[in-house]
């Protein structure tokens, strides 16, 4: 049994999402502790590196979340609301 299994009544645990958080502590929480190094990868401030290597980070990021989800079974439930919607869109036109 899985994690992102649901049980009577409860919603499916979906653990992995909190990786979305790691992003902002990248960005947010350790900005203060990067500004004084004075090492400059490829020429440029390394405050300035950190923030580029933390957009691949973040890109990194949301793709294994989104993989993860696709691989729960999301995508599948997402298109069945999708379908839903649609035919409820339809008869209200």
């Amino acid at each position: 049994m899985t994690n992102s299994t649901s049980t009577a009544g409860h919603a499916p645990r979906h653990w992995y999402r909190w990786l979305l958080v790691t992003p902002f502590i990248w960005q947010a929480a350790l900005a203060p502790l990067v500004n004084d190094i004075g090492y400059q990868p490829l020429g440029l401030p390394f405050p300035m590196a950190w923030q580029m290597a933390g957009i691949v980070y973040a890109s990194l990021v949301i793709g294994l979340v989104f993989h993860l989800d696709q691989r729960a079974g999301l995508g599948d439930e997402e298109a069945g609301l999708l379908a839903a919607t649609a035919g409820q869109e339809r008869g209200h036109s």
